[in-house]
């Protein structure tokens, strides 16, 4: 039997093609992991906090009101921070509760616009672009 370029070819989809399914399914399982990871961390954060979700949820919406669309609990420094993204009728606004006493540490605007920026401001840039879309 004679191995033409064409059969080369063929062989070589067919293992690029084997090979990818496998490294997508791999990344999958490995992204169940970590997020089964993040959870359990979450709720072991929320055990060893004074308050619960819902009480800290309460202070949030005290200072900020609007429907919770996004909760997360984290170690800052230290300190287990419930962090809720609060939509209002200007946006969404991010509410940081202090899980031990139910202080306020933070409420900042979101620019939903923004998401890729780390200063919440939108840059030159972003606003040169948006000006060519507009032309």
């Amino acid at each position: 039997m004679k191995i033409t370029k064409k059969m080369i070819i063929i062989g070589a989809v067919t293992l690029g093609i084997a090979g990818g399914s496998l490294l997508l399914a791999e990344t999958d399982q490995v992204e169940d992991v970590f997020a089964s990871s993040d959870n359990q961390n979450q709720s072991q954060l929320i055990e060893e906090a004074k308050l619960s979700e819902s009480e800290a949820e309460k202070v949030a919406t005290d200072k900020v009101s609007g429907e919770v669309v996004a909760t997360e609990v984290e170690k800052d420094d230290g300190t287990i921070v419930y962090e809720f993204d609060i939509r209002t009728e200007t946006g969404v606004t991010e509410v940081e509760v202090d899980g031990n006493t139910g202080k306020v540490l933070d409420v900042e605007q979101d620019d939903e616009d923004d998401e890729n920026d780390d200063d919440g401001k939108e840059d030159q840039d972003d606003k040169n672009e948006n000006e060519d879309k507009q032309k």
